[in-house]
């Protein structure tokens, strides 16, 4: 029986950014979400509580950390995700400059004839 393959490995690196960068604004809506639904459920509640409704105020309680949890993470992938390509894009262009330097010095170098030591 063959090892089932990693889904990720189907998207490239640009991909996998934006998949990082979906997971952390979805993430951030749903906390939002939690937050605005918990204070509009206290509010409601104040009132008193509606017949024949179950309080959903504790599962919404229970999910803020989860939300929070899952934010954080998604935030942390997707900034670590950046970083590697800020550093993939720094020694690409470090070796860009080396090599322009290098064909300048070998330009330089070529332009300005050697003086023949005499004999």
């Amino acid at each position: 029986m063959s090892l089932p393959k990693n889904p990720l490995a189907r998207l490239n690196r640009q991909e996998l950014l934006w998949l990082a960068g979906i997971l952390k604004d979805a993430c951030r809506e749903r906390l939002e979400k939690n937050l605005v639904s918990q204070a509009l459920e206290s509010r409601l509640y104040e009132r008193g509580p509606v017949e024949g409704r179950l309080d959903p105020r504790p599962f919404l309680r229970i999910w803020e950390p989860r939300y929070r949890k899952f934010l954080e993470v998604a935030t942390d992938l997707h900034s670590l995700l950046e970083a590697e390509d800020a550093q993939a894009l720094a020694r690409s262009l470090r070796a860009q400059v080396a090599a322009r330097r290098r064909h300048a010095m070998i330009e330089e170098n070529g332009a300005r004839p050697r003086r023949k030591s005499r004999p």
